[in-house]
């Protein structure tokens, strides 16, 4: 599990087994959700930053953070 650091202007959109990062109100074009790099929904890892493409992002919220998880 990592921490994910949000970026104002996007939010996480689940295809398949991958949870991507999206602009708000345009999903159309999926991004990493580490680095905000643009990506293929086909891509497993990031081009940019290495790291592989999450399972699922869910909020925790007793301390207000976004939470990677299956990305091992």
């Amino acid at each position: 599990m990592e921490v994910v650091d949000t970026k104002e202007g996007y939010n996480f959109k689940l295809t398949g087994n991958k949870t991507f990062a999206v602009l708000t109100g345009n999903d159309n074009a999926v991004f990493c959700p580490f680095c905000y790099r643009a990506l293929n929904e086909s891509d497993d890892k990031c081009t940019n930053c290495g790291k592989n493409i999450p399972q699922v992002i869910y909020y925790h919220g007793e301390d207000d953070t976004w939470i990677a998880s299956g990305n091992e």
